[in-house]
């Protein structure tokens, strides 16, 4: 496989990670607002206070990393996989001994 298939599966591989990721923050977020819309008043208030501020905090915390992740996108978006260079950057995939690299967001292995 030649440098620029290499690149292009790469590419690609880490958009697929982030539209899931993506996907998976949008279904945590549906499943928070479906429990803060069934969250019923009970007759010990505080709980009921308490979990309403637990699904207020996880709903936050999906909606920051659904932004990391419209962040990402934008960047993976940048990428030309057609270009090279003779200089590591964005977008650069290094051949090592111990190891081969893309240069682009965290996706994991």
């Amino acid at each position: 496989m030649n440098l620029s298939k290499i690149k292009i599966a790469l590419h690609q591989k880490c958009v697929s990670i982030t539209e899931q990721r993506n996907l998976k923050l949008k279904a945590t977020l549906q499943e928070v607002q479906y429990a803060a819309n069934n969250e019923t008043k009970s007759s010990a208030g505080d709980k009921h206070e308490t979990g309403r501020a637990m699904l207020q905090l996880e709903r936050e915390k999906a909606g920051h990393q659904l932004s990391e992740i419209q962040k990402i996108n934008q960047l993976l978006s940048k990428i030309d996989v057609s270009k090279t260079s003779q200089t590591i950057g964005l977008g650069s995939v290094i051949f090592t001994t111990q190891a081969n690299y893309f240069i682009t967001v965290s996706a994991g292995e």
